[in-house]
């Protein structure tokens, strides 16, 4: 009796049958399934919130910096090389978001400088040419002082070509006079007007805007260190195409300068506004923070 006792013992820690093994992979397997789709684009909506929180930070940092100090940080970064070709350390989708206007020589642009001006912008860095062999960080090379740069900070009273929000009604729209064009050389059209009008509902699809766009680098951080509301660094953009180690990765502020409401019109001089006002700020691929909200999983 005992014998038959002790072999049933070992008969049950003999381990799983066949059939208890597929049972349990099986639940491995779905469970390991249902991981993996609960942790699914949680990469994205990281980096979906840090540009939020970072777009955010950023405009609440220069709208305070305002407040206080009655003036916008001094330097900023332009978007395009001063002789109006557009830096490679852009990335596609920056290129695509934003453009540039050459400005025309005479009252136009000297007014354009003193309207800057009169909101403390008194200087913009701009590339002189392609980054030089050697260059590490695409982020600092609106800095004079980095390994390589090629950069020079001019007043604004210096300024030719500068980087702006592309404007379209039913056709090009012109600045004094002059085209306005996208950095990727693409044809403006209705898109870019409903861009506008996405960033700042003020903006209407049938007027032309002047939107003056200047990246919230380096140097304009730092421009603000005497104050005691300083911006002690500059937020950099991350996104899947956008890679800092690689692209230009600063936000980018938008200034208003000015509006023609006449279709296909031309800003003129009087259209210019007294004082140029900060519509947005928006990340390196030109998304308010509510397109950064909607990225988000729920």
């Amino acid at each position: 009796m005992k014998n038959l006792s002790m072999k049933k013992i070992m008969k049950k820690e003999q381990g799983f049958t066949l059939l208890e093994l597929l049972v349990v992979i099986t639940l491995l397997a779905i469970l390991s399934v249902g991981a993996l789709v609960a942790y699914d684009g949680v990469g994205d909506n990281a980096q979906a919130t840090a540009a939020a929180n970072n777009t955010a930070g950023a405009d609440r940092s220069i709208r305070t910096y305002r407040a206080i100090e009655l003036k916008y940080p001094s330097q900023w970064d332009n978007l395009v090389a001063k002789d109006g070709t557009t830096p490679v350390f852009l990335a596609a989708n920056t290129t695509a978001a934003f453009g540039k206007v050459t400005l025309p020589a005479g009252a136009f642009t000297t007014a354009v400088a003193s309207r800057l001006e009169a909101v403390g912008i008194t200087d913009i860095q701009t590339r002189l040419a392609a980054p030089k062999t050697g260059v590490i960080d695409p982020n600092l090379q609106h800095n004079e002082g980095a390994v390589g740069a090629d950069v020079v900070e001019e007043a604004v009273t210096a300024l030719t070509n500068i980087s702006v929000m592309p404007a379209f009604t039913t056709a090009a729209c012109t600045v004094g006079g002059a085209a306005i064009s996208r950095l990727d050389g693409a044809a403006l059209s209705a898109a870019d007007s409903a861009r506008l009008n996405i960033i700042n509902d003020s903006l209407e699809g049938d007027e032309c805007h002047f939107v003056v766009a200047v990246g919230f680098g380096h140097d304009a951080a730092h421009s603000t260190a005497a104050s005691s509301v300083a911006v002690s660094t500059a937020p950099t953009y991350v996104s899947k195409d956008i890679n800092p180690a690689k692209n230009y990765a600063r936000y980018v502020a938008l200034f208003h300068m000015g509006t023609e409401d006449a279709t296909a019109g031309d800003v003129t001089l009087a259209d210019l506004k007294a004082k140029p006002t900060l519509i947005a700020v928006v990340d390196t691929e030109g998304k308010v923070i509510d397109e950064s909200i909607a990225k988000m999983n729920p």
